[in-house]
């Protein structure tokens, strides 16, 4: 069980290692043109992006317009916990009604662990785009702007 959380918790603090490498290739939508250029983040700033794209032309687009980035890839966090929590889950349930509760308690924590394996392995095998940006939507005009929570995994 101990080592079931000492290698979740190894995963978890390696991902930030990895989101640098996968900003080198990624699509940016422009919000005039609707056009999405692909390329490699050059510079970032608060008011501008430089991206070069693959044929190497340099792109310098305000941040102000800027409908989307993404990039290729997807967290493998949201792998981890769905995996868990299935597996584990499944084994609590399957667990009711057990005369040995610390047997039962290995049992579910070693398939959450063998889940979040699972779970993280089919998410690495995931080739598509996850947006990295999304610009905020414009508020309303003549009233407040709502408060708005953005979670990702």
């Amino acid at each position: 069980m101990r080592s079931a959380v000492l290698l979740l918790a190894a995963l978890a603090v390696a991902s930030p290692a990895a989101a640098q490498e996968r900003l080198k290739e990624v699509w940016v939508s422009h919000a005039d043109s609707g056009e999405v250029v692909r390329g490699e983040i050059v510079t970032l700033s608060p008011e501008s992006l430089t991206i070069l794209t693959v044929d190497q032309r340099r792109v310098d687009l305000p941040l102000s317009r800027v409908l989307r980035i993404e990039t290729r890839g997807d967290s493998l966090k949201n792998g981890l916990v769905l995996g868990a929590a299935i597996m584990g889950g499944l084994s609590l349930v399957a667990c009711q009604g057990a005369t040995n509760a610390g047997q039962c308690g290995a049992i579910v924590g070693f398939n959450a662990g063998f889940g979040a394996l699972i779970g993280a392995g089919i998410d690495a095998l995931n080739g598509g785009r996850s947006a990295v940006y999304s610009r905020p939507p414009a508020p309303a005009p003549g009233g407040a702007a709502g408060l708005q929570v953005r979670l990702r995994f």
